[in-house]
């Protein structure tokens, strides 16, 4: 686990890293939160890319712009401004402010 961000915390978990600027991992396995204020929560091979963005657990999940979240699921992605995935499987919030509630490859 690597907490190289300014103030940035790996809680737990193995082969995680919060290298942006007040980042979080709290556990799970290779998670990555690498933008200021990014947290993921647990999972596995996670992503919070976005400033403010979040992924609460799940699975090969991204969320990569300013405020968007990835509830869990599996490999799901928001990509817009302030996107949401809820969870499911292979969705995809792509326009700001977009919204997935889940299912299977559903797109916004």
């Amino acid at each position: 686990n690597h907490a190289t961000g300014y103030h940035s915390v790996v809680s737990g978990g193995g082969n995680n890293r919060a290298s942006g600027h007040t980042c979080t991992v709290s556990g799970g396995h290779t998670n990555v939160a690498s933008q200021g204020y990014a947290t993921v929560s647990g999972g596995m091979h996670n992503t919070a890319s976005g400033y403010h963005s979040t992924v609460s657990g799940g699975e090969n999940n991204v969320a990569s712009q300013g405020f968007s979240t990835v509830s869990g699921g599996s490999h799901n992605t928001a990509s817009g401004g302030k996107s949401t995935v809820s969870g499911g499987y292979f969705n995809f919030a792509l326009g700001v402010c977009s919204k997935v509630i889940g299912g299977y490859i559903q797109n916004a």
